[in-house]
Formats: C-alpha cells, structure tokens, sequence
C-alpha cells in the first residue's frame, strides 16, 4: 500500500546514519558490478553530504536558463548523432542518446569523442552487469574494467564519475523510450511534445493546453503518469536491522513495492490504463509528490525535480524526429522495462 511505501522509506526518529545503513546493506552488489562507492552503497553520512552537494551542483548549473539552453542543444544534438542508420535498434539508440546527454550535458564530455559504437557498448555492458548483479551470475571483472576505460576517457577530471552517471542514465533512459512510445502512438501526446521541442520551458511543462472539457494534457503529466505506471525503480529495499537473536525469525530485508502501490485507486479511476489527464486539477488530481519513482523521505532522490524536465527533453527531440516519413518507430510485443525492448527499432 502507499502507507507502507511511505513508512518504510521515510521511518519516523531515525536518525540518517541508519537510514543509510538499511539502504546500503541491499546494494552491495553494485560495488562488484559497477564499482559504485557513493551513497548509495556506503552508510557513511559524510559520503552522502558529499554526493549530495556534487549533484546538487551540477543540477544546478544545468537548471538555470544558460545552462538549461546548453542541455536542451546537446540532446538535440546526441538525438542527431546516433540517428544516421537505417535501422536502429530502439533500446540502443534511446540509451545511448539518455548516456550521452548525461556525459555531455551534466559532465562536459564534447559530443565528438563519443563514438557511437563505444557508447552502445558501455549502455549494454552496464545494463547486463545491473541485471547480473541480482543473479547468483559471478561477475569478471574485465567488463568493468573496459567500461572505465571509456568513462575515464570520456569524464576525466572526477573520481569515479560512474557514482553520479549511473543514477541519471538508468532511470532517465527507460522514462524517455517509454514516453516516446505513448507519444507516437497518439497524437494528442505528441502535439504537447512537439510544443516543448519548440518551447522548452518550466511554463511550457506544465502546461495543459485548452480549457475545460478540451484540456489536453501538459508533458508534465505526461512524464508523471509515465513514472506511475512504469516506475524505472519498481521496488525498493531497505535491510532489516535486526539483533542476532531475532535474525532467524525475521526477513532479511523489507520491499517497498513502488509499481503496486502507484496502481491504488488514490491514482483515480482505471489505475491499471495509461492517462495522463488524471494529473489535471479537473480531477482528484494525484500530486507529483505522491509518486514514489524517486523514492521518498530524507533519501529521496536530489534530481527528484530536475529528472522529468530533463527525461522530456529527451523524449521531445527523439519526436521532433519520428515522423514517419524519414524516420518511424517500430514497435515490438510489449513495452520493455529494463529489458524487453526486442522486436523494437527506429527504421
């Protein structure tokens, strides 16, 4: 239920070093998959000032309008740059753009040295060692080693730039395919993405366009029933501290179960069907705030309010293009998640 997603992840008169603690414990399996060392897989409360005040400023610097301008052209640009075959593989393509907005946009990577075939690699590498990391798979560590190499070669003023890569690219990637497939299939969707492509501003965002019975929904809402029904983070785990005589009776971890809880009839009616509209203030209007993608509580995610703004971006300029004429979508069995996408391409 939405009570228990909220309680397990915002626990009343913990003190942060537990919360970090109870996060830690379930996601040292990205420390030998992806050499992550940041927060998120250390309990330590001094590297998690540290990591917040990184991401802070850097989302910073590409919220205000100089730097916003400079991430809405370096998408345009990577949407350019990996759309020159005649037959893309959907999920590659939506990842190494998502990947490369990331490097260039937020780390200063220049577009040139992002060779399109070393990108995929590095996107699919980190994808497989993601997934593997929750299977019993042993992990060798010469993939990881190839994928520093590239980010080393790409980002190479920062220690461990995969701490802050990670978060941003493998969440964003799978809001943008998804809103990119819902958009091409109606046009009402791709209208309101194609007037932020045009306009791509925090007002424009938020848009409904007409009034009344009319309204047609804003990217905003959009993107959030996006992050409802197909949260990129479906379920969140906390560890259960528990002392050693209890161990043996109770649960290893607790799961916040985010895709459930964001399908309760708090959301409005049908829960289960994709609509955007249920965010218009016409409705009971589910605010941003009671989605649960980007957690909640003290350890919610700091790109919580820039993320949707940036994942539209991206899902606009890859609208701009599908015309259906130069370029279409080709869509396969079913919406993918962070894998599925078989039988999709751009042709």
């Amino acid at each position: 239920s939405v009570r228990a997603v909220r309680t397990l992840l915002n626990p009343p008169d913990i003190p942060i070093s537990a919360l970090l603690r109870t996060r830690s414990i379930p996601n040292q399996r990205l420390v030998k998959a992806l050499g992550i060392s940041s927060t998120f897989v250390s309990d330590d409360p001094g590297v998690h000032d540290n990591f917040t005040r990184e991401a802070k400023v850097l989302i910073s610097a590409v919220s205000a309008k100089d730097g916003w301008s400079r991430l809405v052209d370096v998408a345009e640009a990577c949407v350019n740059r990996f759309l020159d075959a005649k037959s893309l593989d959907y999920a590659t393509f939506v990842q190494s753009v998502t990947l490369s907005v990331v490097l260039a946009g937020l780390l200063g990577t220049d577009i040139e040295d992002l060779d399109p075939v070393d990108v995929a690699f590095v996107t699919k590498a980190i994808n497989e060692r993601w997934a593997q990391s929750k299977s019993s798979t042993a992990l060798t560590t010469e993939v990881l080693d190839r994928i520093n190499h590239y980010i080393i070669r790409w980002v190479p003023d920062r220690t461990n730039p995969l701490n802050l890569i990670i978060p941003a690219y493998e969440t964003m990637w799978r809001v943008a395919a998804t809103a990119v497939v819902y958009s091409n299939r109606n046009c009402v969707l791709r209208d309101a993405f194609i007037s932020y492509d045009e306009n791509p501003t925090d007002d424009q965002f938020r848009a409904f366009a007409n009034e009344g019975t009319k309204a047609q929904p804003s990217v905003e809402a959009i993107i959030s029933e996006v992050l409802r029904l197909h949260p990129p983070t479906r379920h969140i785990t906390r560890a259960v501290v528990a002392p050693w005589w209890k161990r043996p009776f109770v649960p290893s971890v607790d799961v916040a179960d985010v895709e459930e809880a964001q399908k309760s009839l708090l959301f409005g009616s049908n829960p289960e069907s994709f609509n955007p509209m249920r965010f218009h203030a016409s409705h009971s209007a589910p605010r941003r705030d009671q989605l649960y993608a980007f957690g909640h509580g003290k350890l919610k995610c700091v790109a919580a309010s820039w993320a949707p703004p940036a994942a539209a971006v991206i899902t606009a300029k890859i609208m701009a293009k599908l015309d259906d004429v130069v370029f279409k979508l080709q869509e396969g069995p079913r919406i993918g998640k962070r894998e599925g996408w078989e039988g999709w391409s751009i042709e």
